[in-house]
């Protein structure tokens, strides 16, 4: 009599912790998945041959009953083969900052980036900012680069742009000029020199391009200097 109800109790313990193993495992599970469907998620924001070979890792995990030590293991595994991290990705979470450089002039804001309307309602877009010297009259290229193309725009005078590593900047408005197409330059080269307009006022054009777009120039430069 007492074998059995010892065995029934024994019997109890055992399905209780077996019932508790179960639930154990099974939030283990869930927390697998959601934290594998938010690594999916970023790396198809990501879109780079490195996450097309982690979420083929991922894929092929998903196939057969779900192990976390082993698809994790894979896939750190394989990303340490990766040395880098994707420039993409530091752009997505934020890691990086973005290089201030020396304005190409020291001076005063007078026309911003982007589109502009006048109060007869007139809409123009800038693709630079226009820039009214302080004292200076020749400005300087913001960094070391290549003179890819001078052009002359008649009454707005000369355009040089020059090829950076990675970007590319215009300088506009130049009544001289001091550099050649193909010359190498290094930063703080003076470009040419600007000359007066029908207000008496100095001007200053300067654009700044990345991946073939124009962007805001004053996200790049540093006027506080």
């Amino acid at each position: 009599m007492n074998r059995r109800i010892y065995k029934r109790k024994y019997r109890g313990i055992i399905d209780f912790l077996r019932i508790r193993f179960n639930i154990k495992r099974q939030l283990i599970n869930i927390i697998g998945v959601i934290i594998i469907l938010i690594l999916l998620l970023l790396l198809k924001i990501l879109n780079n041959s490195i996450s097309n070979n982690i979420i083929q890792i991922i894929n092929k995990g998903l196939n057969y009953e779900f192990s976390l030590k082993e698809d994790g293991k894979a896939i750190l595994d394989y990303s340490r083969h990766a040395l880098t991290f994707p420039e993409r990705a530091l752009t997505v979470f934020n890691f990086t900052d973005t290089i201030k450089y020396d304005p190409p002039i020291k001076g005063t804001v007078y026309k911003p980036f982007g589109e502009i309307r006048y109060i007869d309602g007139r809409i123009d877009y800038n693709n630079g900012i226009d820039i009214i010297p302080k004292e200076e009259k020749e400005p300087v290229t913001i960094e070391k680069g290549i003179v890819e193309k001078i052009e002359d725009k008649d009454t707005k005078g000369y355009f040089i742009t020059v090829n950076h590593e990675g970007f590319k900047t215009v300088y506009g408005y130049l009544t001289k000029l001091y550099v050649k197409e193909g010359e190498e330059l290094n930063r703080g080269t003076k470009v040419g020199s600007l000359g007066t307009s029908k207000d008496g006022n100095m001007y200053l054009h300067f654009e700044l391009w990345v991946d073939g777009n124009p962007v805001n120039p004053l996200d790049y430069l540093n006027f506080g200097n």
